[in-house]
């Protein structure tokens, strides 16, 4: 990069990185207010889990139209637009008076985050070169567990005194901001700085992307992933609350901390280890995205059926640690294998395929689960859905060099000295 567009590239990162962490915080800030929630609507454990179901719907349906949007026209533009829709319905989240009005705002919470995930990285990895995209990934992934953090933290610091509806204003207000600051923003060329100019596509590029099989298997292995860490994510408070003896404050303010202890190491360890892995492998990011779902297991499994504080809050750390190291290591698999005029489509087709098998049902059964068998149980059933995950990362590390050489033919190029 010159100086200019280095300079450029990284005020865009954190411009980028402030609308996803508003992504996360109000997303998630619902799950942390699961007791004034259920009572001030009536809603019991299933119910409850469908607040992130609906979201879910919302977030997948879009998904697909913007991604093909987002491969045609102005990014910037299209992703501001996206954060006011779910600012607007963060602040209706706290005017709602009835639990049909809470679930019409949860739809329209994922209508709008839908542009995050998939324009953000498209942009980010536009603004980085391949061999550097890796870490710039990792730092828009931060967001994740920073957002969730906050949403735990804010609402166990602030819920003493403030109403539950005021949280959600206050949550809401920053992204009419962050909006203004995206419009600002280049949109760079599709495929960055040393690829060449892309062309456009239309909607049969999604059928395009089916015949790339690594994309397809770490898409399917984030699907399983995230059945259970939406539900550790919606249903951890209480958890913490119900089956280990917390007060609520202490159980939203222990997870936030356990999620960004666990998130900033992850995410940052998953950047850096899986650039320095993609030079020596071509399936480096989906390998060690499979290998970190695995550990995962034990840790969570022991984490979940421990009653002893100093064992089950490390445990759970270090199983968290491993999920959010998978995050920008899958999705820098993703665009590793993809052509630079298909990232967007790509990345919302993981969204919808991710959501429809993943997210979309787990939560309202989750909660079925949870009142039938209890919470303990249900989160170490849920767990085993990671050895899925795992297997489906390496079938995507095994198939990830031809893929890619595929792609470096269909460009003209000879495959890169430090392949990814």
């Amino acid at each position: 990069m010159t100086a200019l567009s280095r300079r450029a590239a990284f005020l865009a990162l954190g411009v980028i990185f402030a609308a996803n962490f508003l992504s996360y915080l109000d997303r998630t800030l619902v799950s942390a207010l699961e007791e004034p929630l259920k009572g001030a609507f009536g809603l019991d454990s299933a119910n409850f889990g469908l607040l992130w179901t609906l979201f879910t719907i919302g977030y997948m349906v879009c998904a697909i139209p913007i991604g093909y949007l987002a491969d045609r026209f102005h990014r910037p533009r299209i992703l501001a637009l996206c954060i006011v829709v779910w600012s607007v319905a963060t602040i209706g989240s706290g005017w709602a008076i009835s639990r049909e009005t809470l679930f019409a705002c949860r739809l329209l919470i994922g209508v709008g985050e839908a542009g995050c995930l998939i324009i953000g990285q498209a942009l980010i990895a536009d603004y980085f070169a391949r061999e550097s995209r890796g870490r710039a990934l990792s730092v828009f992934h931060f967001a994740v567990p920073l957002g969730g953090t906050g949403a735990f933290i804010m609402a166990g610091a602030l819920g003493k005194v403030l109403d539950w509806r005021e949280l959600f204003y206050i949550a809401g207000a920053p992204g009419f901001l962050v909006a203004a600051l995206i419009l600002l923003l280049i949109d760079p060329p599709r495929g960055g700085e040393g690829e060449p100019a892309a062309p456009r596509t239309n909607l049969g590029g999604y059928f395009q992307l089916f015949r790339i099989r690594s994309l397809m298997f770490v898409i399917f292995g984030q699907a399983f992933a995230v059945i259970l860490l939406v539900c550790w994510i919606h249903f951890g408070v209480e958890f913490f609350t119900e089956v280990r003896g917390m007060n609520r404050e202490s159980a939203r303010i222990t997870l936030g901390i356990l999620a960004l202890i666990s998130g900033a190491l992850g995410n940052t360890v998953g950047g850096i280890l899986g650039d320095r892995l993609a030079r020596k492998y071509r399936g480096a990011y989906a390998f060690l995205a499979g290998t970190a779902y695995l550990v995962a297991v034990p840790f969570l499994l022991v984490g979940f059926l421990s009653a002893d504080r100093w064992v089950f809050l490390p445990t759970l750390t270090i199983g968290s640690f491993c999920l959010f190291l998978c995050m920008p290591a899958v999705n820098a698999q993703i665009a590793a294998v993809t052509p630079a005029h298909q990232r967007a489509m790509a990345w919302s087709m993981a969204v919808f395929i991710l959501h429809l098998l993943g997210d979309t049902a787990a939560p309202w059964v989750f909660g079925k689960v949870d009142l039938r068998f209890g919470r303990t149980h249900a989160f170490t059933g849920f767990t085993f859905f990671l050895v899925l995950a795992g297997i489906c990362c390496f079938l995507a590390a095994r198939s990830a060099r031809g893929d890619l050489e595929r792609l470096e033919a269909a460009k003209g190029e000879s495959p890169p000295a430090h392949p990814v």
